[in-house]
């Protein structure tokens, strides 16, 4: 899982036309302390936990809702060996 993401904000035009503003469009996070968003939308993963991020273009607002993990890479299992009796 990458430590960051970029955001693409698309507006549909009122000629049903799509337009990418993501350039155009302010960016905020709402939980800093887990993510933040650059003014390019770039989310950068701080810390464990969940965070949306509001895109706002021309009054009208998106969102993504962001949660940032701190997934296992390994795992160990003890004893390696194992050795029982079958006994009443």
């Amino acid at each position: 899982m990458a430590s960051t993401q970029p955001l693409t904000a698309t507006a549909t035009l009122s000629s049903g036309n799509t337009q990418d503003v993501t350039s155009e469009t302010s960016w905020v996070s709402d939980n800093e302390a887990v993510a933040t968003v650059s003014a390019a939308g770039i989310v950068t993963a701080v810390a464990v936990g969940n965070a949306t991020v509001t895109g706002t273009y021309q009054g009208l607002t998106g969102t993504c809702a962001v949660t940032v993990s701190d997934p296992a890479e390994g795992l160990a299992v003890t004893p390696a060996n194992a050795s029982l009796d079958l006994s009443e």
